[in-house]
């Protein structure tokens, strides 16, 4: 099964946008995180694993794989864990959110599944507005800064 969210990284002081494309697969479990991740997004896979199983979900026993694109970009950061975690349950049909293909998703997860605030939001969000992207989502923590960004709603 295959599923898509968005989340976006800083290129300098530029916002761009990622694709964060999920692959659940039969086979040995395990999880793979491809497209020129850093340590910090290699890690992401056990807090979302841990995330995701404290908040009540189960975690799929399945191969999966996880593509940050575009692949030859270098990405940094746990900004991603949110897309990631939100990606791996709508793709294993845990959640349902019709419009996840209009919002970015932001955030770094802790083990209990809250969200830590992660910094560079502002170009982040203004990246998403001029993609024509309806709405973010991200930590409580970032809200004030993401709202200085008019033309896009902020959900924290």
């Amino acid at each position: 099964m295959y599923g898509k969210m968005h989340s976006a990284c800083l290129y300098g002081i530029e916002g761009v946008m990622i694709g964060v494309e999920i692959d659940l697969a039969n086979g040995l479990p395990q999880t793979n995180i491809i497209g020129l991740p850093d340590s910090a997004i290699r890690e992401a896979v056990e807090r979302v694993r841990a995330a995701v199983k404290n908040c009540g979900y189960r975690y799929p026993q399945q191969r999966i794989t996880i593509n940050l694109a575009p692949a030859d970009l270098r990405k940094e950061g746990s900004a991603f864990d949110l897309a990631i975690a939100l990606g791996i349950l709508i793709t294993s049909g845990q959640l349902i959110m019709p419009s996840a293909n209009e919002v970015l998703f932001i955030g770094e997860l802790a083990l209990d599944g809250s969200l830590r605030p992660v910094s560079g939001v502002l170009p982040m969000v203004e990246a998403a507005r001029k993609n024509g992207f309806k709405a973010v989502l991200l930590p409580e923590g970032n809200a004030a800064e993401a709202a200085l960004i008019s033309g896009i709603n902020v959900y924290a």
